[in-house]
């Protein structure tokens, strides 16, 4: 019997914005595109030709058309070391995958003007090198005011 499998890498971004009062104010849910720099990344973590990785989700403000060859978001604005609380089993699109959960909060700014935000990434640093732009997506226009906190949950599917 021959075997394969053709499930491929995916991703999903989960975007909550909270008041001083922890009340939910907005939620998002947008897929995302794993670039070609986060595809060979993971192939050099599986050949142990890398070591660590340092994990951190960096939000922007532009909207632009996102490409497989991105290396960076297109205006950084802000960005938040992450965490992997979770490793688990899901179905998604009616087949069973691993579903990997990165996790950041970026606090409230303090500031009085809203940051324009249209795009976020998961940035991986590993073996000391700049970090590398595992994917990118782009969302409609959040006005982040300066009293929200943001919290952004990324499920990467294997």
């Amino acid at each position: 019997m021959s075997l394969k499998d053709c499930h491929g890498l995916a991703g999903r971004l989960h975007i909550e914005l909270r008041d001083p009062r922890g009340t939910l104010v907005e939620r998002r849910t947008v897929n995302n595109l794993i670039t070609t720099s986060g595809r060979r990344l993971l192939a050099s973590l599986f050949a142990g030709a890398a070591q660590g990785p340092g994990l951190q989700i960096a939000v922007g403000g532009s909207g632009g058309e996102v490409l497989p060859g991105d290396t960076q978001l297109g205006s950084q604005v802000d960005v938040a070391a992450a965490t992997i609380p979770a490793i688990g089993e899901d179905t998604v699109d009616g087949a069973p995958r691993v579903v990997l959960r990165v996790v950041a909060t970026l606090p409230p700014t303090g500031k009085p003007d809203a940051q324009a935000l249209q795009e976020a990434g998961i940035l991986v640093t590993v073996s000391g090198a700049e970090p590398v732009l595992y994917n990118r997506v782009t969302f409609p226009l959040i006005n982040r005011a300066g009293n929200l906190e943001m919290t952004l949950t990324w499920e990467v599917i294997f």
